[in-house]
């Protein structure tokens, strides 16, 4: 076996995802040098417990750690090829130009981040039979829009800015609840990262409409992110590619000063990879190159998993304490 695709209800990530990275390190073990290694695609969220998520990534890190290894190299934690996370709007060529664009110093230090995210989606949160969707499990504080939809657009935001320019630290929330499930449909938060960094987080279920009717009703996205140096902005339709692009503000030289080169030109606004056409999501072909020992683009891994976990997590204990959670930095190195 190459690989595995873990596509099963979010509370059961943990349990597959510890038996296969166990596996994987057992075939390192045996034959360091003539090793099978094994890919890992997980379904997002991640988890929906933060130990697990903890935990997954220490397993991960383990043999890293063991080497001394320093590198982004993501064969790690003894025998993995690669571990992902099916976060699949974050494979797009949008989000690669926008990390890059941060990472070469585009934009400066990230200071504030504004997020808003809309599905038609009510159907799947008002229905009691949607169980995985709407119901808590283990942990779980709750359940609904934040683990099933908001974890696309953190997980976005985290792997574009770097989840080393923002730690959350602390966590303000309140949701509203679907009279007939009790699942979250609705949230407005704001989440403080470690260097003072902020930002500013919504989201709802209730935009009128079906993803999935014919014609289908697309998710509405707007996502801006603020440097010392720059802004980038994306938003639109994501079942509209006309409906937006990605967009550079620039801030870095006084003679462009407030100009806007948009990324991609060539690209429109692109979100969600939906299509059942071809051969599959952009995240999809980067987890079959690495299980054919190729190059491949790390879109999500399991610390910018960890990230959104972390983050979702603190918004439900918020919204049940009425307070302000904060989230303890335990991921070394963060």
């Amino acid at each position: 076996m190459d690989g595995a695709l873990v596509c099963t209800p979010h509370a059961t990530h943990y349990a597959i995802g510890v038996e296969l990275i166990q596996e994987a390190k057992r075939r390192y073990e045996e034959d360091e040098k003539n090793y099978k290694p094994l890919s890992v695609l997980m379904e997002k969220p991640m988890t929906t417990d933060v130990d697990e998520a903890i935990q997954l990534h220490e397993l991960l890190m383990e043999r890293k750690k063991a080497d001394g290894d320093s590198t982004d190299d993501q064969r790690i934690g003894g025998g993995i090829g690669c571990f992902l996370v099916n976060h699949s709007a974050n494979f797009r060529p949008q989000a690669r130009a926008a990390h890059e664009l941060i990472q070469t110093g585009k934009l400066g230090d990230i200071r504030h981040v504004t997020a808003f995210f809309a599905s038609p989606l009510s159907w799947i949160f008002d229905d009691p039979s949607n169980v995985g969707w709407n119901e808590k499990h283990g942990s779980m504080l709750g359940n609904g829009f934040a683990w099933g939809q908001q974890s696309h657009i953190l997980s976005w935001i985290y792997h574009v800015a770097g989840v080393e320019n923002l730690v959350p630290s602390k966590v303000f929330c309140h949701m509203t609840k679907s009279a007939k499930t009790g699942a979250d449909v609705s949230h407005a938060a704001t989440v403080i990262c470690s260097n003072g960094a902020t930002f500013s987080l919504s989201g709802t279920s209730l935009l009128p409409g079906n993803a999935h009717s014919d014609p289908p009703v697309g998710k509405r996205i707007e996502i801006k992110i603020f440097g010392t140096k720059g802004a980038v902005i994306y938003r639109g339709d994501d079942r509209d590619p006309s409906s937006g692009k990605l967009e550079w503000l620039r801030g870095d030289d006084e003679d462009e000063m407030g100009a806007v080169e948009v990324q991609c030109p060539d690209l429109g606004f692109e979100f969600e990879d939906l299509d059942q056409d071809g051969n599959g999501p952009a995240s999809l072909q980067c987890f079959i190159d690495s299980c054919l020992g190729l190059d491949y683009y790390v879109g999500a891994d399991c610390l910018t998993g960890l990230r959104s976990v972390q983050t979702i997590e603190a918004m439900y204990r918020s919204h049940v304490s009425g307070n302000c959670e904060s989230i303890p930095d335990t991921i070394e190195g963060s």
